[in-house]
């Protein structure tokens, strides 16, 4: 790949640029049309909530992307027209209007940053390059062409490197989760505690709940999150997203702010009384006469003040410093809006965003596949999660209805695995599934399953569990090229079958640099479709 000008790092595409990237998608009929309705979804999260953190570009290409699949795509499918699809594909229609009404609305936005950046010098341009923290390197050369990553002179971006900030960005994650469902932290660790495993036999559950608390209990890190909330708290702090770029790499808890933590009380300021109290009728004027108080001290408000105050005092009170602090806060955290870079790049150039694991999630999935490996019957499960700061986070592991042989399980009733995911917000990452007969590696069926996961989301990731050999287990994904394409250009219809090419996959974490993370901290359910009715 031809590296880009130097004078494009960092540059805010254009309309044009930003509408041929949003076409960028491996539309392929012969993925199921159950791919397609999880990827559409995906592709509506992923876009709200860039629009939300104020990535203008990267929420106007996913914005785009979603109405191409939905209006152009989807009804064109073979399956199209089948049941299932049609129940799949409501919602996706509904969404339209509010996707088009967004459109309409960042357009402008993009033009107003692209016009920007035009209108500066080169050095201004150097110095938002460096701010970016891009350099001339190969990483330079392909965020030259990641939109999320582009320039925005309204919301500038502090964009930092996940590997070296793995427990900021989860807790930022778990805070996310937390402000959303309006819960403390201790609200969400007994809420899963009490229906982690509901449904399961009773062994199974008491062994996943204990699992479940060993790796949640409070460490260090959550101590000193909880004191960095009360120093949030009491320093009025209402924003989002602030950076202290004083710190050192390692990043220790207090010197950052984290975008979804929730207040626990109204803000204060230090020297104003808590409370009113009732004075006596005659002691103001004594008040007074004893103890005048110069104007000129009185915006640090260091006393307590009498009830009624004479008119002198009621000018001095509108003097108060304390409503000149909070838009200081705010002016500060617009400017520290944090953006996670790519963790590595596909064999093309594209772009990988970091994705987050739950370290006990495969121990929480081999315990459900349990009953089947015992039975030498497959399981799969769907990782899903949530998109933050252009990194993803696995928090969610659902167990969908599915149909399992010795060698094979595929899903069913896809509208309930999708109508849940809309329900909770849940972008779908990547798919988990054991082997209990065979070794740890990717059949050919496994290749076709991943290709659906991965033409629309290059990030999906295939855990493979093969619990009865050494190793065990591998996180794996399409190389691309050559394995994508070659994967969806195959028309072969039996189950298994040999592939013509070889390095059609690769394990993630063998080759370095990996966008994977293990993290004992991210916070995650499970979800047992089977059970509900």
């Amino acid at each position: 790949m031809d590296p880009p000008d130097h004078e494009t790092y960092g540059q805010p595409m254009s309309l044009k640029d930003l509408g041929e990237k949003a076409k960028q998608y491996n539309w392929n009929p012969r993925i199921g049309f159950k791919y397609w309705a999880r990827a559409a979804d995906t592709i509506h999260n992923e876009a709200q909530v860039y629009y939300e953190e104020g990535n203008v570009a990267q929420a106007y290409v996913f914005f785009l992307r979603y109405s191409l699949l939905v209006l152009d795509h989807l009804g064109k499918h073979p399956q199209a027209q089948e049941l299932d699809a049609r129940r799949a594909a409501r919602p996706l229609q509904k969404r339209m209007p509010a996707v088009i009404e967004k459109l309409e609305e960042l357009r402008p936005q993009v033009d107003a940053s692209h016009d920007a950046w035009l209108k500066i010098t080169a050095a201004q341009r150097d110095q938002v390059r460096e701010g970016l923290g891009l350099g001339s390197n190969t990483y330079s050369r392909h965020a030259a062409r990641d939109a999320a990553l582009s320039w925005n002179h309204v919301s500038p971006a502090k964009i930092l490197d996940a590997s070296e900030h793995q427990e900021l960005a989860v807790e930022m994650a778990n805070s996310r989760r937390r402000r959303q469902a309006g819960l403390t932290e201790e609200e969400e660790r007994r809420r899963r505690g009490a229906g982690f495993w509901a449904g399961w036999n009773q062994q199974q559950s008491q062994d996943s709940n204990q699992s479940g608390a060993r790796y949640m209990d409070d460490d260090e890190l959550r101590r000193q999150m909880e004191a960095t909330r009360r120093q949030l708290d009491s320093a009025g702090d209402r924003d989002s997203s602030r950076w202290s770029e004083t710190e050192s790499d390692a990043v220790p808890s207090t010197s950052y702010y984290y975008p979804s933590i929730n207040k626990s009380s109204s803000v204060r300021y230090e020297g104003l009384p808590s409370s009113p109290k009732p004075q006596p009728a005659r002691p103001p004027k004594e008040s007074l006469n004893r103890v005048p108080p110069p104007v000129s001290r009185a915006p640090t408000l260091p006393r307590k003040e009498p009830l009624n105050p004479p008119p002198r005092d009621e000018s001095r009170s509108a003097l108060s410093p304390a409503p000149t602090l909070p838009p200081k806060v705010k002016e500060n955290t617009k400017e520290k809006r944090i953006t996670f870079r790519p963790a590595a790049y596909l064999e093309n150039g594209e772009p990988l965003r970091p994705v987050f694991v739950p370290n006990q999630l495969r121990k929480q999935f081999l315990l459900a596949a349990a009953n089947n490996t015992r039975r030498n019957l497959e399981m799969c499960g769907i990782l899903c999660g949530e998109l933050v700061n252009n990194a993803l986070f696995i928090t969610h592991l659902v167990i969908p209805r599915q149909k399992c042989t010795s060698d094979t399980c595929e899903t069913e009733d896809e509208a309930s695995l999708l109508e849940y995911c809309i329900n909770n917000g849940l972008s779908v990452i990547g798919w988990i599934h054991t082997h209990p007969t065979q070794t740890c590696f990717m059949s050919s069926r496994d290749l076709h399953t991943q290709a659906g996961y991965q033409a629309m989301m290059p990030e999906s990731i295939a855990i493979v569990c093969a619990p009865r050999h050494e190793p065990s287990w591998g996180i794996f994904r399409l190389t691309h090229p050559p394995g994508l394409n070659h994967v969806l250009q195959c028309d072969h219809n039996d189950t298994f079958h040999q592939h013509t090419i070889d390095n059609l996959y690769i394990e993630i974490g063998q080759q370095p640099p990996t966008h994977v993370y293990e993290s004992k901290s991210l916070e995650f359910e499970v979800t047992d479709l089977r059970q509900t009715s």
